[in-house]
């Protein structure tokens, strides 16, 4: 548990930086009615801005101790891959989700009014949740991949390119098994869309389709396809890459 509170401390200032800066901007925008218009406008962009700023670090953290073999006691360790895998995402999960849980329970004012239940909170939370670990978990498989290519910008293309493609990719499967061709859907913070959140990887999108909890609806097949991706990530780092390794050591033995 040490080197995981030691991990943790590199990132909690900016966790708690970005949770203190939309807590401001939800408080202002409640309290300040005169301003009501103005203020809303400006917690859609904080929404917006710091939900992908805090992707983005998380993005960038897995970057660098993968393909740019950051943090060099951590490699060196005598740790498994699994052990080294939880050391370096579970405190980007943990801040990551609460930056998230923050900024999607204050946008719940403009959830369907009459439909803000204990079942939808419910989902609510589990689909943040899902979505924050599946993105670090697509992140880390990406940057596995990533970083077998030779060059700087290879691998960096490689890697943005790989998420966006993912995530486009789960959009379409979503949209295709849902059948979600004439629904009415925003993508982030609105001050005006009425709808419920559904994630794909990392991205929200607001639909106009009601909330039920079927498993052909868009809503627990979002929180589906997102297991996958924590599923996938679990057996590469438990079985494939000890069977790698063990495969790599019976062949330098055997020279």
């Amino acid at each position: 548990m040490h080197d995981i509170s030691t991990e943790a401390r590199k990132h909690a200032i900016f966790f708690l930086a970005c949770v203190s800066f939309l807590l401001c901007a939800f408080l202002l925008k409640e309290c300040l009615d005169s301003y009501e218009t103005i203020l809303s406008v400006v917690w859609v962009f904080s929404v917006v801005l710091i939900s992908a700023g805090t992707a983005f670090y998380v993005g960038a953290q897995i970057f660098a101790f993968l393909v740019l073999k950051g943090d060099p006691l951590l490699q060196l360790s005598t740790h498994s891959p699994l052990r080294k895998f939880l050391v370096k995402t579970l405190p980007l999960a943990l801040g990551f989700a609460t930056v998230g849980l923050v900024s999607v329970l204050a946008s719940t004012t403009t959830w369907p009014k009459e439909d803000v239940t204990a079942r939808a909170f419910a989902y609510l939370l589990a689909a943040k949740l899902v979505s924050s670990v599946a993105w670090i978990s697509m992140a880390w498989i990406i940057g596995l991949a990533t970083a077998r290519l030779g060059g700087l910008y290879p691998r960096l293309f490689a890697y943005m390119g790989g998420l966006a493609t993912m995530t486009g990719l789960q959009i379409a499967a979503l949209w295709n098994l849902a059948s979600l061709g004439a629904a009415q859907w925003a993508v982030g913070g609105s001050t005006g869309f009425a709808g419920y959140p559904t994630y794909c990887g990392v991205l929200g999108i607001s639909l106009d389709v009601p909330l039920t909890l079927n498993a052909t609806g868009p809503y627990l097949l979002g929180i589906g396809l997102n297991a996958v991706w924590i599923i996938v990530c679990l057996l590469v780092v438990v079985i494939l890459i000890p069977y790698c390794h063990r495969r790599m050591g019976s062949r330098l033995r055997r020279r």
